[in-house]
């Protein structure tokens, strides 16, 4: 028997190397995992992902199959990818708290987990966090993660782990409830509903008030709880249009020293949209694009597209524009960020500029394999936009 399984592992690596870019194997057992690891005595790297997850196919299909960082992750680690939201993929997301994707997890051989990192990376971005993955000094600490993977969670939490219409949220008296009345608020499962669900802000703050020994237990996944505590802040601020309280959201949050747009930055961002003070944001994204450059252009882009969607101000529109225009006008520009300063010019009424740029994002798109159908749409209004404004002159 374990001759064969060294023969699957070594058939499953041969084919591998005919492919280009990161060797993966998908698994539906976390056993599986362990077993390659063992056999390999490498580090497991896991992609947790789901079907729906758009960003999990762009790491694909920009990131993973970057040979630089193919030959890193190809010789550090076994490399495999597991859905989240079916069978045991459920167990795997709910012990170690995985709710947000692309989520990629570190473990060693047996089992422990040692990294973890969320969201889209480009190759660039990505290889520094390699780095960090295989430096000891770096991995967690977390006293509170046992071996066990299959924990006795409450039906209602793993309902919201479900796919599709299978998955159901529980309404707040029942984890209000729950926690009150859960004896061990230390262990794995207790910790597992509060980063999964919002708690009472009293709540809250009973956890925030014993920070350290959460931090011991389950290291620095409790920067979550202060990010929670941090959003009913800003909620509390944007009901009052209070800006003196987004300083005190900062408190609550721990972001990535490398982050190029600040946190307050963002926040002001968010206030701002919150808000519905366009021109207000529109001012703070040309703020952002002219101080940081392009390593600001997906905030940037992030803002200016919910500016597009909902405002029409046209003051704020091409303030809006006006950010985007150094960023989506540069030789490497994003396709997706070409398509937002186009919908900005063309809500704007600048459908000259608009039909120039809305070409560019779909030429540019279209080499990238990306689906470019909304932004043809958008060229046959911006065409259609433009013929009714001659004809009425």
């Amino acid at each position: 028997m374990k001759s064969l399984v060294i023969i699957a592992l070594v058939a499953t690596t041969l084919c591998a190397r005919a492919d280009d870019g990161v060797r993966f194997t998908t698994v539906t057992t976390w056993q599986q995992a362990l077993d390659r690891a063992k056999a390999e005595q490498k580090p497991i790297f896991l992609d947790a992902y789901t079907d729906w997850c758009g960003w999990c196919k762009v790491m694909d299909r920009e990131t993973f199959a970057d040979s630089t960082v193919a030959a890193v992750m190809n010789a550090s680690f076994v490399n495999v990818k597991m859905e989240m939201e079916t069978g045991e993929g459920i167990d795997v997301a709910m012990k170690y708290r995985i709710s947000g994707f692309p989520t990629f997890v570190v473990f060693t051989p047996d089992g422990v987990p040692t990294y973890r990192t969320t969201g889209f990376r480009a190759p660039a971005d990505w290889l520094p966090m390699l780095d960090a993955m295989r430096d000891p000094s770096r991995a967690l600490k977390q006293a509170g993660v046992t071996p066990t993977l299959k924990l006795p969670f409450p039906a209602w939490h793993r309902a919201a782990f479900e796919k599709g219409k299978a998955r159901k949220q529980p309404d707040a008296a029942t984890v209000h409830a729950w926690f009150d009345a859960y004896e061990n608020k230390y262990d794995e499962i207790a910790f597992g509903v509060i980063l999964k669900h919002r708690l009472r802000p009293d709540q809250i703050d009973w956890v925030l008030e014993r920070e350290q020994e959460y931090r011991r237990l389950y290291d620095s996944e409790v920067d979550e709880v202060l990010q929670d505590k941090g959003q009913l802040v800003f909620k509390t601020a944007v009901e009052t249009k209070d800006t003196s309280l987004l300083g005190k959201v900062v408190d609550f949050f721990r972001p990535a020293k490398d982050e190029a747009v600040s946190l307050k930055e963002r926040l002001e961002a968010m206030y701002y949209a919150q808000t519905k003070d366009w021109p207000g944001l529109g001012t703070q994204l040309q703020s952002m694009s002219n101080e940081l450059g392009a390593s600001a252009s997906s905030t940037v882009n992030e803002f200016a597209w919910q500016m597009y969607e909902t405002c029409d101000d046209e003051r704020a529109l091409r303030a809006a524009a006006s950010a985007m225009k150094p960023i989506a006008t540069r030789d490497d520009a994003d396709w997706a960020h070409i398509d937002t300063y186009a919908a900005l010019l063309f809500k704007s009424g600048q459908y000259a500029e608009a039909e120039v740029q809305a070409k560019r994002a779909i030429e540019r798109g279209t080499a990238a394999g990306a689906d470019v159908k909304e932004t043809t749409q958008l060229l046959e209004r911006i065409r259609t936009a433009a013929s009714g404004t001659k004809q009425s002159k």
